[in-house]
């Protein structure tokens, strides 16, 4: 599944008004309803294969509770958001929310999702048993509940197994240090005539690989209290200085101009599919991509700077039920089914994402093409992480990305670009 290319703030007129300001617990008996009698809304973003996979598992749930019928409702991600909160301001909420993890807490701290965590315990559910416990702290809002994890997947490292063959280069494994990297990089990377023929490495100002190397080197956007910023420390400075650098100082990837000189289009993963690259940071969504391309490739967890350090930002999304829902058990029975494996199952047989479930990991293992291995990015488990968000955590997100361009094509230092990004992040928070 494709992060939403830009997350944005939950909008809509008077909307924060009207739903409230904190996370809801239960709501009423009448907002309860009943478990067993219900028609659901249940509102996701996607394809339209996402379409039929979670109507396919809103409809096994049904085949065993017949009295409840869910509708899956598919919004073009760009309106995602707007016609949530419309639905929501308008008195027809979704009963079952698709949300991710950076504007799941605006919701949240609206008011517009429950607590699940009453509900939680009352099952009797440790989410651990079923999923990694990062993904879980995903959807958490100051120690509060407000999503089950449901698809999952992370950010992983892809190498061209030809170019690293042809070079004599052993291939990334997990452990793999940011010197082992960087030396492989440059063996990798091939000039001919003065032009670069061959990157070792494409990097760019994607937020998601940012915040994965800023980690890697002991850095975060936010301090642990989510409060204050954190981007203008040593250590995010010194992830960002040693990554900007792979093109400016070592010239094993391309700078932001050489993209724009590229033509229309031609990212990071566009170099890849290529050819004309040996390594990227991305998602497992490209895949199939690269299959289509013929490529022999891998994919490894990201280097890293310090064992201790996580590399891999978790991907994925989860489910909320609504607080305006008048079905909200009916709802909460839906979500934790679909939070089970067997709930999970038509994600992988459907080859729709990667499920969250880790029992089902295995199974959607086999539907990788043959000579791609995940054995080394399951090995490293313990470098994923889920970034914990505000509820401003979205308009955050687009503010740095917009403050650190000017480092990345290089008119800022990184001192003066985090500083600038400091202060934004302050006043975001501050609500100014």
């Amino acid at each position: 599944m494709k992060r939403r290319a830009v997350l944005r703030t939950m909008v809509a007129a008077g909307a924060a008004t009207a739903v409230g300001l904190g996370m809801s617990a239960c709501g009423s008996a009448s907002q309860q309803g009943s478990a067993d009698h219900a028609n659901l809304i249940m509102t996701i973003w996607g394809s339209s294969n996402d379409t039929k996979t979670y109507q396919q598992r809103a409809d096994a749930y049904t085949a065993q509770h017949p009295g409840v019928k869910v509708t899956v409702k598919n919004i073009p991600v760009d309106n995602y958001d707007q016609q949530v909160d419309t639905m929501i301001a308008g008195n027809s909420s979704p009963d079952i929310i698709e949300v991710n993890g950076t504007d799941g807490p605006s919701l949240a701290s609206r008011g517009v999702v429950l607590d699940l965590g009453p509900k939680i315990q009352s099952a009797g559910l440790k989410l651990e048993d079923t999923v990694d416990a990062a993904r879980v702290k995903g959807y958490n809002l100051k120690g509060k509940q407000f999503a089950l994890p449901d698809r999952g997947g992370n950010l992983v490292f892809y190498y061209n197994k030809t170019m690293f063959d042809k070079a004599g280069v052993a291939l990334p494994k997990a452990g793999w240090t940011w010197d082992e990297f960087t030396a492989a990089a440059q063996k990798l990377t091939i000039v001919q005539g003065g032009k670069t023929v061959q990157y070792g490495v494409a990097i760019d100002n994607w937020p998601q690989a940012v915040e994965s190397v800023a980690r890697s080197f002991g850095g975060t956007l936010l301090n642990d209290a989510l409060d204050k910023p954190a981007i203008d420390s040593s250590q995010f400075r010194g992830g960002m200085q040693a990554y900007y650098d792979l093109a400016a100082k070592l010239k094993v990837s391309p700078t932001m101009k050489d993209y724009a000189n590229f033509g229309q289009n031609v990212n990071r993963d566009a170099l890849f599919a290529q050819g004309k690259t040996a390594m990227i940071w991305a998602g497992l969504w490209d895949v199939p991509d690269f299959v289509k391309q013929g490529l022999s490739f891998g994919i490894a967890p990201p280097p890293t700077v310090d064992p201790a350090n996580p590399t891999m930002m978790a991907f994925g999304t989860g489910l909320a039920v609504g607080s305006r829902s008048k079905n909200q058990q009916a709802a909460w029975e839906v979500v934790k089914y679909m939070f089970s494996a067997d709930g999970q199952k038509p994600i992988v047989t459907n080859q729709e994402d990667v499920p969250s479930a880790t029992a089902l990991i295995p199974e959607w293992e086999k539907s990788l093409p043959p000579g791609v291995s995940y054995a080394e990015v399951a090995q490293a488990s313990n470098q994923v992480f889920s970034p914990q968000t505000p509820p401003q955590g979205a308009e955050i997100e687009k503010q740095v990305e917009q403050d650190l361009y000017p480092f990345f094509t290089g008119s800022a230092s990184i001192d003066q670009a985090t500083s600038t990004a400091a202060g934004h992040i302050k006043g975001i928070l501050a609500g100014s």
